[in-house]
């Protein structure tokens, strides 16, 4: 790898604190091509508020929810899951967005998720990160 796509690999690795394959390989292949995605992606995810409809925990929310329906991604759906909860979304709000696809996508994706989320439970994810899963108060009936 050259030195110019090492540089575009720990950049993404500064913001997002990790990178894919998909990173390692674009960045072998051609360091445009990753500074280019690794800037969008960066933009579309992490950039400022200002100006936009959605705060950081809805758009992470959201990603839980496209990931778990499109992609059926165990990585996409545990990081996007770790980012809402870091950005104050509750353990309950991570788990119904991953619920919220199976209506369109049928069970199966959300069982998918349910595994994830087990994992994380046990500490046990894909993605080395450090989460606090925080549960929402329940009221005992």
């Amino acid at each position: 790898m050259t030195p110019e796509g090492q540089k575009e690999l720990d950049k993404i690795r500064s913001v997002r604190g990790y990178t894919l394959p998909l990173h390692e390989v674009l960045a072998d292949l051609n360091p445009e091509f990753v500074r280019r995605y690794g800037d969008l992606a960066s933009f579309v995810i992490f950039g400022p508020e200002e100006g936009r409809a959605l705060d950081l925990k809805t758009r992470f929310l959201v990603m839980v929810g496209v990931t778990t329906a499109a992609k059926n991604d165990r990585e996409g759906i545990e990081w996007s899951a770790a980012r809402a909860m870091k950005a104050g979304a509750t353990w309950d709000e991570v788990r119904e967005a991953a619920f919220m696809a199976a209506l369109p996508c049928g069970m199966p994706v959300f069982e998918a998720a349910c595994r994830v989320f087990q994992d994380m439970e046990k500490g046990d994810g894909l993605v080395p990160q450090k989460v606090e899963i925080a549960r929402a108060a329940t009221s005992g009936a």
